[in-house]
Order: structure tokens, then C-alpha cells, then sequence
């Protein structure tokens, strides 16, 4: 009888043990899954419309994961990779190889994958009668040489989100071109911004504003808020340096290399470990997450496919 009850006794705390060991709910830092646990995840503020619906379809699927997004400024997710403070992130940069070997150096693991292809809109306000910005208006607003609208007697305003990597962008652009004398960008009137939606609303108050946006807040035709911010204001045309045709930030001319200013939206895993992040970047990039990219109007890296049987 008494070794019966410390059998009993030696089963309840090896299963006590056992159960300790698993922590079947996967909670805590470094003890997440794929498709189980907890994680902290920075994304491009630029992006984070399409990443919410992308979030919660994820969860959907996988009750157990709870993801914490973080919307950051760009370069404010570039210093905290520096520092160590981040172990997922998602944005509009590409980090090169040489960069990438400064990390792992560093005893960061890196791994990266691209999702989809973005655009920088151009947004004007809706009594501005200009409908396209050619490549040559552009580098002299750039250059800070012309500070005035055509039809219009207001200065030029460039509005930009704060920590943005638009000015590279920009920066790249014109030394690509190499016709112009100086690519050091000497814009006459800056405006810089907290977050897309004031980028907007300063757009639309001030008749000489030119803003620039992520093409997530006017694509998404299904959102109501990008539907809304879309008609709030104007979007150019911008010219295309190389066939000199004007196009639109949209799915269509990003897709096809058309529009001048497109960037890849990456997606960096910096756990070290088969966790969280590997998961939700699998599922981006897998084809649930390339149809919500898709109808959220950016350019699926993958786009999603149906195969159609023809039987005679």
C-alpha cells in the first residue's frame, strides 16, 4: 500500500516536472514558436494599415500568438537594431551585405525576406491644377531652384514624415539620373511630420503643400479610411526618367517597374531561433498574407495564383 502512494506521489511530480519543462502556452521571452506565444514586432508606420490586417488574419488562424505591434519612423527602427532593441522588425529598407555582416559580428542573427513592393505617392491639395510632376520639376524642387506652383502663386511646401527615409530615396534618385550638378538636396520649405494622417491634414489645409506617403494609406480600395484619405487630396503623376511616360504610385505601375519610386517592403527575423517571427514572416510571404497584400493595393512579391482545369 505504501509504495502504491509513493508511486502516486513520484507520477504527480514528474508530470509537475514534465509540464514545467514544455510551458505549453509558450509565454515569456525567448520561449515562442511559430505559431505559439508572444513577441514585440516593429512596422513601418508607412505600412501599418496593410500589417494590422495582416496581424490579425495571423491570429485568426493561430489563436495562441499574440503579436505586439510596434508602428515606428524608419530610422527609428534602424537605431533600435542598433541597440539591440529590436528581434523582428518590417520596413521599406534593405539592409546590404556589408551591413548585414556589421550584425551577425555583432552576434545578431539575421534573416530577411521580401513580401511586397511599395511606392512613395506624391499628395497635393485638391485646388493645386497640378495633375504630374516631371523628373526635371522634381531635382529643381529638390535643389531648392524652384520654389513656387505652376498656376499657382504659393510657395512649395515638401511634407515629409519625420525619420523617414524619403530624403535617401530621393538622394538616390538623383545621383542615379547624374545630370544634375549636385545630388545634397537644398529644399527652400520642410515640413516634417509625426505620422501619415498629419502628413494628410497639412496637405489639405495648405494649397502649396506637396506631401510625400506610403502607398498604403490611398491604395486599399476595401479600407475606409485609406478610400477616405484617397479623395481627401490629389495624387501625381510622376514622370518616368527613362521613357519619359507619367505614372501613378499604384499596384499596376509598381508591379511593372513603371513609377520612378518604388522600395521593397522587407521583413527581418532577428531571434536567432525557429520563434514567432520566423512564423508570422512565413505567413506574409505564403499565399494568405499575398492576397491581403494584394488587396491592400501594394505589389505581392508572390502573387497569389489559381490554377483553372479545362476539361473537354
Amino acid at each position: 500500500m505504501r509504495k502504491g502512494k509513493l508511486f502516486v506521489v513520484s507520477i504527480f511530480f514528474v508530470s509537475v516536472f514534465v509540464s514545467a519543462c514544455l510551458d505549453l502556452e509558450h509565454k515569456g521571452q525567448g520561449n515562442d514558436i511559430p505559431t505559439k506565444g508572444e513577441l514585440s514586432i516593429a512596422f513601418d508606420v508607412n505600412d501599418s494599415l496593410m500589417f494590422v490586417q495582416l496581424i490579425d488574419r495571423f491570429q485568426e488562424l493561430y489563436p495562441q500568438t499574440h503579436i505586439a505591434p510596434l508602428f515606428m519612423q524608419p530610422y527609428q527602427i534602424l537605431a533600435a537594431v542598433r541597440d539591440k532593441k529590436l528581434h523582428a522588425m518590417f520596413f521599406n529598407y534593405q539592409y546590404d551585405t556589408q551591413t548585414i555582416k556589421e550584425l551577425e559580428s555583432r552576434n545578431i542573427k539575421v534573416r530577411f525576406h521580401a513580401l511586397a513592393e511599395t511606392s512613395t505617392a506624391f499628395i497635393v491639395h485638391k485646388r493645386n491644377p497640378n495633375n504630374r510632376l516631371s523628373s526635371d520639376t522634381l531635382s529643381r524642387i529638390l535643389l531648392g531652384e524652384q520654389i513656387g506652383w505652376k498656376g499657382l502663386s504659393i510657395p512649395i511646401e515638401c511634407v515629409f514624415l519625420k525619420n523617414d527615409l524619403a530624403f535617401n530615396n530621393f538622394t538616390d534618385w538623383m545621383r542615379k539620373q547624374g545630370k544634375y550638378g549636385s545630388t545634397v538636396l537644398r529644399i527652400k520649405r520642410v515640413i516634417q511630420c509625426d505620422n501619415p494622417l498629419a502628413i494628410f491634414a497639412y496637405v489639405q489645409s495648405h494649397p502649396g503643400a506637396l506631401g510625400f506617403v506610403g502607398l498604403n494609406w490611398i491604395a486599399d480600395r476595401g479600407d475606409t479610411l485609406a478610400k477616405h484619405l484617397r479623395h481627401s487630396v490629389k495624387v501625381l503623376a510622376v514622370e518616368n526618367d527613362k521613357t519619359h511616360e507619367f505614372h501613378l504610385p499604384y499596384q499596376s505601375q509598381v508591379c511593372a517597374k513603371q513609377y520612378p519610386f518604388v522600395s521593397p517592403v522587407m521583413g527581418y527575423d532577428l531571434q536567432g531561433y525557429n520563434g514567432l517571427a520566423a512564423g508570422f514572416l512565413s505567413f506574409c510571404c505564403d499565399q494568405g498574407g499575398q492576397i491581403i497584400v494584394k488587396k491592400c493595393g501594394l505589389s505581392p512579391i508572390s502573387p497569389p495564383a489559381r490554377t483553372i482545369r479545362l476539361e473537354n
